[in-house]
């Protein structure tokens, strides 16, 4: 027995290694901590307010989003991946703050802050902006500063992580505020909620335009340019019009000097046989048909004897009243080629009272009104037609260019006597000779 128990525990050799054998296979591996391992860093209040400014900014682009869809698809959709990238962004700027959420956030809302930019000074590609350059509004203006604080607190936090400004919980707090409060008030103000561009902005009462974006006149047919891509002689001669469709462009307008120095104003031309053709309209002037209806273009082709042959329109009423321009028809089935060139700007008119008397037609309540019925058409004793046909102005004569274009279907420089183009509802008309607001009426 003695034998045995000294094999056992007195061999110091072999007690030795069984207890280092014993540890060793008792005891577990050592584990090297990896990221996954670590607890996520809470966010600071400087991320919190990050985070405030980019809600903020992606709510003002959600807002927008719908009034830029019915625009343009792209520019629509743009505003709405903004918005999502924006809102994307704070949350994981609060959730998983750290320097890579932070380094995006400033490339997203700097790419941003620049396509704002670039908005307002040189335009955006792709036809976006159907080539305009916008104006600063309010909202977008509330936008671009949201998003320019967000690069400059993104930037400061990336190489300041440690300043005790991000971690004054109060401060953070505060500011988040203010950045919420400003982009809820661009929100909620009228130029958001009525955002649209050029003219519609005068619409819902961003400028006082006296009246001028509440005209319309008749349904634009498809495939002309803009009238603002034709509203100077420059751009009657730009690409695409060149060599001798450029030439050829210049003599058809030229044809209309002799009409300016015969019928310098009315008196001239109702001692001429012209006649009268609906009342006087701001933005249209009044029209003047030729005696016998001349000039009635039935191919679309503007030719020589159909350039010599339009009706003539004028910038008042009164006998002194003088030329301002031209209208010219055409009878065809579909879009004419009208003048040489992509600038002539044809369109058509729906639903017209045309009363026929003993010179020829007449519109008693004007060719650019909606709202018509054939009741009102009947008590004038005429008839409602459904397409009068096509048409284009022309504003050759010096004096009264249009800054909308040589072929706008409005001219802006034809007001109201009182510099406006406030108009009365149609069914006030009457029998006056012009459709203002503010002119004496005829009995």
């Amino acid at each position: 027995m003695t034998d045995v128990l000294d094999d056992v525990v007195l061999d110091p050799f072999v007690a030795e290694e069984t207890a280092t054998s014993s540890t060793t296979e008792s005891a577990p591996p050592p584990r090297i901590e990896t990221e996954r391992d670590r607890p996520p860093s809470l966010a600071t209040a400087g991320d919190w307010f990050l985070a405030a400014l980019l809600v903020g900014a992606g709510a003002i682009h959600l807002a927008l989003a719908p009034a830029h869809l019915a625009e343009n698809s792209w520019l629509g959709a743009g505003f709405l991946v903004a918005a999502w990238l924006q809102f994307g962004l704070a949350v994981f700027t609060v959730l998983r703050p750290g320097r890579a959420v932070r380094a995006l956030a400033l490339v997203v809302s700097g790419a941003l802050f620049g396509t704002w930019w670039a908005s307002r000074t040189v335009g955006l590609p792709f036809d976006l902006l159907n080539g305009e350059i916008e104006a600063v509004g309010l909202v977008d203006a509330t936008c671009a500063v949201l998003e320019a604080c967000a690069v400059m607190f993104a930037g400061f936090m990336l190489l300041r992580p440690r300043s005790n400004l991000l971690k004054a919980t109060s401060l953070g707090v505060a500011a988040a505020t203010v950045a919420l409060v400003f982009a809820t008030g661009a929100i909620a103000s009228p130029s958001a909620t009525g955002h649209a561009h050029g003219a519609e902005d005068a619409a819902h009462g961003a400028v006082d335009d006296n009246g001028w974006s509440l005209l319309q006149n008749g349904q634009m047919a498809g495939g002309h340019v803009h009238a603002e891509e034709a509203a100077s002689p420059d751009a009657l001669t730009g690409p695409p019009v060149q060599g001798a469709t450029r030439g050829e462009l210049a003599g058809q307008l030229a044809l209309t000097a002799p009409l300016v120095e015969k019928y310098p104003t009315l008196a001239q031309a109702k001692a001429a046989g012209y006649w009268q053709a609906g009342p006087f309209s701001p933005g249209l002037g009044v029209h003047f048909n030729p005696p016998g209806m001349a000039g009635l273009n039935t191919d679309g082709v503007m030719d020589a004897a159909d350039i010599a042959n339009p009706m003539l329109i004028f910038a008042g009423i009164t006998d002194d009243s003088p030329l301002a321009g031209f209208m010219y028809m055409a009878y065809t089935d579909s879009d004419p080629q009208g003048f040489v060139g992509p600038f002539d700007e044809w369109h058509y008119h729906t639903d017209v009272c045309i009363v026929y008397g003993p010179n020829g037609i007449d519109t008693p309540f004007g060719a650019d009104g909606t709202g018509v019925t054939e009741e009102m058409c009947a008590e004038r004793g005429g008839n409602l037609m459904d397409f009068t046909g096509y048409m284009v102005h022309v504003w050759t004569v010096p004096g009264y260019e249009s800054p909308e274009g040589t072929f706008s279907a409005l001219n802006k420089k034809l007001t109201c006597t009182d510099g406006t183009y406030y108009k009365v509802p149609l069914s006030e008309i009457g029998d006056s000779d012009t459709t203002c607001s503010n002119a004496h009426r005829s009995s």
